[in-house]
């Protein structure tokens, strides 16, 4: 019964992906019905079905990620919690997986960051070092323990690969925009991490290399913001692939903001007991705290534009919706 209803959707998706004309034949179909029910109530639809097909591909790719949802559902009914920061890495996986798209289609790699897809690389780095052996930092549910480390794996071959296309269609990359300077991130990240490092695996290095992995992706984004600022204008799907970032270590901050207690230190001192230091839990919620604050006011401008319909000047550049 509780695997009733992905199976069902299943069913009726996985066919449709057989043909991408045969998928845009159904969401059209959909459509219609959809336009001919709000016609009876009055409300119009203004989304056309010429847009239908030209964005196929990409409906496809969201109707692929909520098959991801409703298969974790299934899996995970009693740890919604839980399943949060696997599903953070699996919305960042959509998010680069549009700008692959994107890329592809255009033969463009203009608005897209390289140092930001190294970032991502090295952050993965650093985390797979604990992840892949140890379970201290795992999501708290059986099938978290397989699915979060693939999901980062795949996150990581997508970023070399979109670094792979930046050479490729070198005439299109904005380097003169990804002009911000990162090679101090990653020894600040491993000082931090040294300092307030936890000790979920029991073992130094990679409670290290956790911890230092959180940092790096605290700044990550930092060059695709600074290319914005650098004057290189934003196409759709790279706002998009921003706003989904930021949805994705939303899941994070607030998986970790109810679960950042189980990464305190203790230590039993003699007339005084057991003793908690609760700083790796406190680095943790800074690092997210601070990607956050840092992609505030894009995301400010980017809903802006969304409910105009329109298109703005995000710090001196046009974000397209």
């Amino acid at each position: 019964h509780t695997y009733g209803l992905p199976v069902t959707a299943s069913v009726y998706f996985i066919p449709s992906a057989m043909s991408l004309e045969a998928f845009a034949d159904g969401v059209v179909a959909l459509h219609q019905g959809a336009r001919a029910v709000g016609g009876v109530f009055g409300i119009e639809i203004p989304v056309t079905e010429k847009h239908i097909r030209q964005y196929s591909k990409q409906i496809l790719l969201y109707k692929c990620f909520g098959l991801g949802l409703l298969f974790m559902w299934a899996c995970v009914l009693d740890s919604t919690l839980g399943c949060l920061l696997t599903l953070g890495t699996m919305t960042q996986g959509v998010a680069l997986a549009l700008l692959v798209r994107k890329v592809l289609s255009e033969r463009s790699v203009a608005g897209v960051s390289r140092k930001m897809l190294a970032l991502n690389i090295v952050a993965t780095t650093f985390r797979s070092q604990s992840t892949l052996v140890f379970h201290g930092y795992l999501p708290y549910f059986g099938v978290g323990e397989v699915l979060f480390p693939l999901f980062d794996l795949c996150v990581a071959a997508i970023a070399v690969y979109l670094i792979v296309l930046t050479y490729r269609y070198r005439h299109t990359y904005n380097g003169e925009s990804d002009s911000m300077w990162v090679f101090w991130i990653a020894p600040l990240a491993l000082c931090v991490g040294y300092l307030t490092h936890a000790n979920a695996n029991g073992n130094r290095y990679t409670d290290w290399m956790w911890m230092s992995a959180v940092w790096v992706e605290a700044f990550s984004m930092l060059p695709q913001i600074w290319m914005s600022r650098a004057g290189c204008n934003f196409t759709g799907v790279t706002s998009h692939f921003v706003a989904l970032v930021f949805v994705a270590r939303l899941m994070s901050m607030i998986y970790w903001f109810e679960s950042y207690t189980q990464l305190a230190l203790h230590q039993y001192e003699w007339g005084v007991g057991l003793v908690s230091w609760f700083y790796p839990g406190y680095s943790v919620l800074a690092a997210h705290a601070l990607q956050m604050m840092s992609m505030g006011d894009f995301m400010y401008f980017y809903l802006t534009s969304a409910a105009s319909r329109g298109s703005v000047l995000v710090l001196n550049a046009k974000l397209e919706l």
